[in-house]
């Protein structure tokens, strides 16, 4: 019997973003957590012949370090305003100083003023030497808003103005992966890694590439490779992830496990423990892995359907039907939806008209699975002929019936 669509697609992996959305200490790198929107399609890949190795760091003008390095201090002690003042008398003394524009921008951004947030990280690309993380975080905001394809062509316009500009670089690794373009993908990729040989994501996206060339034991090498610079979720899920291509669900379900205590907010590892937990009739476990994503993707379809799965699992039937009739009512397309109440109707509750009405939207809505519309249209034609039988079962008892009532009620006087 099919379980479900969960048990058919161990959780997909959620496309990263890449943001720069802390300060910089002179002569050093903002940190690039990842985000979690899909970066998608969009434009070319804008690539363009670089040197071997990064160019020096512009030189910054004596004086204006100091101010820079207060004014860090400064933000760190929670004084934003005091902040953006050292920084623009950092910029007072050298007007070329980029990190102190990007700065002054980031503290704007972060108290909700978006616009002027864009006016400085715009002078902190025009004024700066070879600085590019403002255009960089001008890219992110305009992916915030749907805008990909802008948001492309201020990546694509980062590095040129600084070649070797890793999130930018890893950004546009990514629309290159999402497009199937894996060999611009790998060599944003390795071009962000001459900028900084430790930058966990860009080996994070790197074993996705791989993963998605079928290049299992490479991905695997990189995961690896990965995880002795920093242990990070996503390293781990996607080493789970290659683990289950390898057949090895043992490995795979620990690798997940240890995303899990580096993160234990990490949603993609919790469905895909929920989904071998769930393989394996631990129901309870499943149950409450769907439970946690559910808290941080209260609208993720996938994760609704398989709670609704799991809790099918715990003969929790009514939980089930509603969780199930929950993810239609948000996407009456939804198939494995459809699928899944069917099979509780036909095989749970015996509501066998409601059941073919569920098979029936399936073979309405899927036109591609040639295996699920074979397997639907079975069931519905053994659905109708459990209600004939019925019926006709139904009948003779009414028949046998009456024909009691009849000998009983005849007897004579006698």
């Amino acid at each position: 019997m099919r379980v479900s669509a969960l048990a058919a697609r161990i959780a997909r992996l959620s496309a990263l973003g890449f943001v720069s959305f802390s300060l910089i200490a002179c002569g050093g790198n903002p940190s690039r957590p990842d985000g979690d929107g899909s970066l998608g399609a969009g434009g070319g890949s804008g690539d363009q012949q670089l040197p071997d190795e990064p160019p020096p760091a512009p030189k910054v003008a004596k004086e204006a370090k100091p101010l820079f390095e207060d004014g860090v201090k400064a933000y760190k002690a929670g004084n934003a305003s005091q902040a953006i003042g050292l920084f623009e008398q950092a910029i007072d003394v050298d007007e070329t100083f980029g990190a102190a524009y990007f700065n002054i921008g980031r503290i704007h951004e972060e108290q909700g003023r978006t616009d002027e947030a864009k006016s400085w990280y715009e002078r902190s690309a025009e004024k700066g030497k070879g600085f590019g993380d403002g255009l960089v975080n001008l890219g992110r905001l305009e992916m915030e808003k749907g805008n990909k394809g802008e948001a492309m062509a201020l990546f694509r316009k980062a590095i040129q103005i600084e070649p070797f500009n890793g999130e930018a670089h890893l950004n546009l690794a990514q629309d290159a992966r999402s497009r199937r373009d894996f060999a611009n993908a790998v060599k944003h990729v390795r071009t962000a890694l001459k900028e900084d040989s430790q930058n966990v994501l860009a080996y994070e996206v790197l074993a996705r590439v791989y993963y998605d060339l079928g290049r299992f034991e490479l991905a695997k090498l990189v995961c690896l490779t990965g995880l002795e610079i920093q242990k990070t979720p996503d390293l781990y899920n996607t080493l789970g992830l290659v683990h289950l291509k390898q057949d090895n669900v043992t490995l795979a379900l620990g690798s997940f496990e240890d995303a899990l205590k580096t993160d234990a907010d990490y949603w993609p590892a919790h469905m895909n423990v929920g989904a071998i937990t769930f393989s394996y009739r631990d129901y309870e476990s499943s149950y409450r892995h769907f439970s946690e994503v559910l808290k941080q993707k209260p609208e993720h379809l996938e994760a609704m359907l398989s709670k609704a799965v799991a809790a099918r699992g715990l003969e929790r039937l009514d939980e089930a039907e509603s969780g199930y009739k929950a993810v239609i009512a948000k996407d009456e397309t939804y198939v494995g939806a459809h699928y899944n109440l069917g099979i509780l109707y036909q095989e749970y509750t015996q509501k066998l008209e409601d059941a073919i009405k569920e098979y029936e939207a399936v073979l309405r809505y899927e036109r591609q699975d040639a295996e699920l519309r074979k397997d639907v249209t079975q069931r519905i034609e053994a659905v109708r002929i459990q209600i004939k039988n019925m019926k006709e079962l139904e009948e003779m008892m009414r028949q046998q019936k009456a024909q009691d009532a009849a000998q009983g009620g005849g007897g004579g006087d006698g």
